[in-house]
């Protein structure tokens, strides 16, 4: 199963990215098709679930605001 952690800023997105890559996750980044208000630029980090709570961590350890958090 996969879930998708929503971020403010494509920036934000790839620093994530890079970040979780560095702690063995494999992430993908991708941006939402008609993001609402309040979802920023609407990109997504997808994940593996497994991974999901500490990507989460990671990603609010290293100042990476997350917006949401949604499972496929």
């Amino acid at each position: 199963m996969k879930c998708e952690i929503k971020l403010g800023s494509v920036t934000n997105a790839q620093r994530g990215s890079k970040l979780l890559r560095r702690y063995g996750i494999k992430p993908t980044v991708s941006r939402i098709e008609n993001p609402a208000v309040g979802d920023g630029c609407g990109f997504v980090i997808g994940i593996d679930c497994a991974d999901c709570d500490t990507a989460k961590s990671l990603l609010a350890q290293n100042g990476i605001r997350i917006l949401g958090v949604r499972e496929l």
